[in-house]
């Protein structure tokens, strides 16, 4: 059964020792009134022997979960670890001291694992306590901006903080972070003026494609490939951000005519994600887009009965992009096929919370309420179709996303405070300038 909500004084710790965390609670402000114990149904995903390994301190990519038995898959990507990381913060925040010591045994993991020019690979199979490359050797720009991000907000949080501990962890995450910049160096193509995706170990080449589009998860590489370069003898321009294109659809809801923001696959998370780590709503010059391609996403999971639509597990436990055809650019733009709207996952609607918190709230409780069955011990499984059929997994990036939309404004605020701190964040306003679209 979910844990029964505590909310700890500052000076409280975890009952378990040092070593082990085997409880997680939020400060009392961040549970909704009438969601708290779904919310905490989530958050007890990054216990210790459910959804985070014990050995390697970081989470399963996957859980399988059959009643209250679980079958964790021994792999992770970075961007796991690092909502992770924002979760224990904030787990800290509340008192909970063992949060602290875990986060810097996540960061010495992190430090012992194999990189490509102090990048990190994509995904990490999980072997006796330690991150192991897989043959392929992918090294995402994605999943290593989002992480870069995700250690600014830890560092920020700690900045004024005394404790030994807290010191440790903003030195291995400085350390980390400089490590990097050849890696983000090599990453850009000059002639392009952009950002290559990624690099293949294996082939000793960049990935064939660029990051090319603002309205999606992959923004934050060119943005932090520029920050974290600026002032070496190697810059990455701050063009290779500006340079991404943007789009607008246009459509009529209840008589508004509406501009919703595209995304590629019409997948709520790609146009979402990165606000977890930034107050977009404060950098973008026009955020109704962001506003309509939410109620665009609304409607339809109010039409279906469904969750919001992003990428997630299938109902036969598989993978897909799903999206809205009416908010991808794919579709829209290109009349390309898409995996379609048929199949909904909770942590987009969870997303929505930091555009209309009581909008989506109202939103999760009636999917609760339509499908009471989607709420596991370890948190709600990743999807739900419109016959309601129902996937048997828990995706950490997707417990990662659902848990930290509620934590946003908090870690909005620690990356802006590391932002200041270093000097970065009118570069940060400035670049955020050029997020207009193209088409109008």
């Amino acid at each position: 059964m979910p844990h029964n909500i505590q909310v700890l004084s500052p000076s409280h710790s975890c009952r378990s020792n040092s070593d082990k965390v085997t409880e997680l609670s939020l400060r009392k402000h961040f549970y909704p009134s009438g969601f708290e114990q779904e919310l905490q149904t989530n958050l007890d995903f990054f216990l210790d022997g459910v959804g985070v390994d014990e050995q390697a301190k970081v989470p399963f990519d996957t859980l399988f979960v059959a009643g209250s038995d679980i079958d964790p898959q021994y792999y992770v990507n970075t961007t796991e670890i690092g909502l992770y990381l924002n979760i224990l913060t904030e787990a800290y925040l509340n008192g909970h001291q063992a949060a602290l010591v875990r986060i810097n045994q996540t960061l010495d993991v992190l430090f012992g694992a194999p990189t490509w020019n102090g990048l990190f690979y994509w995904p990490y199979d999980i072997v006796e306590g330690q991150l192991k490359p897989q043959e392929e050797g992918i090294v995402p720009a994605v999943d290593n901006a989002n992480l870069a991000f995700a250690l600014t907000a830890v560092s920020g949080a700690f900045f004024d903080s005394a404790d030994a501990l807290a010191v440790s962890a903003v030195k291995k995450i400085d350390d980390i972070l400089q490590r990097q910049i050849p890696g983000w160096q090599q990453l850009y193509e000059p002639t392009r003026d952009l950002l290559y995706a990624g690099w293949s170990a294996k082939d000793s080449a960049p990935l064939g494609y660029y990051i090319d589009r603002k309205a999606n998860e992959s923004r934050l590489a060119p943005l932090w490939a520029h920050l974290i370069t600026k002032g070496t003898s190697s810059p990455v321009p701050k063009s290779a951000f500006e340079n991404m294109e943007l789009y607008t659809g246009t459509c009529v809801l209840n008589g508004q005519k509406l501009r919703p923001m595209l995304t590629w696959d019409g997948a709520y998370f790609q146009g979402m994600l990165p606000a977890i780590w930034l107050n977009e709503r404060c950098l973008i010059p026009d955020y109704s887009i962001i506003e309509d391609m939410t109620k665009v996403q609304q409607a339809h999971s109010e039409q279906n009965k469904i969750p919001f639509v992003s990428s997630a597990a299938t109902t036969d436990d598989s993978y897909a992009a799903f999206g809205v055809p009416a908010i991808s650019e794919a579709a829209v733009r290109f009349e390309l096929q898409i995996a379609g709207g048929n199949t909904g996952t909770p942590h987009a609607t969870a997303l929505s919370f930091m555009v209309n918190p009581p909008d989506a709230i109202a939103h999760l409780q009636s999917i609760k309420q339509l499908h009471p069955d989607i709420e596991s011990p370890y948190g709600w499984f990743d999807a739900v179709d419109t016959k309601g059929n129902m996937s048997s997994k828990l995706i950490s990036l997707d417990q990662g996303m659902f848990v930290c939309s509620f934590l946003a404004t908090s870690i909005n605020q620690q990356v802006k405070t590391y932002l200041k701190h270093k000097g970065l964040y009118p570069d940060l306003k400035d670049i955020y300038k050029s997020f207009t679209p193209n088409n109008e």
